[in-house]
């Protein structure tokens, strides 16, 4: 497989009358380092790219380009497939294993011409959903790691708390008054 091997200047050329009737999205090209933009440039013209060293079929290959990625979908917020493919690693012993290669949509780059502000609205909304989400799990695990919501805020009030100079019995109204709000909280539910 290839190296992405695109010069930024071209890369950057080809964005400018891809995108010339938005001016925001000109203005992100600008913004862009030039690797950035050599990738974005290969994903609006519809390559198939993989990381270095995966052996999944795509066009070409970039150094780091899930970085890349990222800073494309939370930096700019423009979004990009991300396409997992099952196959056997040379470096796991010939094991199954997930690899990544990531296109773009014909139809993401025609609303990046035509209404790039929506699209930007819809991959900050897609982005803010799976950071919720992310809260979610992190909190359901901290609730069932201390034994329920009581144990989960009882720990988190002595962490918060300790590098105050609380004595135990200060601590001990703390977790009084928690009760006491926990126990409101479950009888008005």
């Amino acid at each position: 497989m290839a190296m992405l091997e695109i010069h930024p200047s071209v890369a950057r050329k080809a964005l400018s009358s891809i995108f010339t009737s938005q001016p925001v999205m000109l203005a992100h090209i600008n913004d862009m380092h030039d690797a950035l933009t050599v990738v974005f440039y290969s994903l609006c013209r519809g390559d198939k790219l993989t990381t270095t060293g995966n052996n999944i079929e795509a066009d070409y290959e970039v150094l780091r380009l899930s970085a890349a990625v990222n800073e494309l979908e939370k930096d700019y917020l423009i979004p990009v497939n991300h396409c997992n493919v099952s196959t056997s690693s040379i470096i796991a012993g010939g094991k199954k294993t997930a690899q990544m290669y990531y296109v773009m949509d014909k139809d993401v780059v025609s609303r990046l011409q035509s209404e790039p502000d929506a699209v930007f609205q819809e991959q900050d909304k897609a982005l803010s959903a799976k950071r919720w989400e992310r809260k979610q799990k992190q909190t359901q695990k901290l609730i069932e790691e201390h034994g329920g919501l009581t144990g989960a805020l009882m720990m988190l009030t002595r962490s918060e708390y300790k590098d105050k100079s609380l004595d135990d019995k200060e601590l001990m109204e703390l977790e009084r008054k928690f009760r006491d709000i926990l126990d409101e909280l479950d009888e008005a539910s």
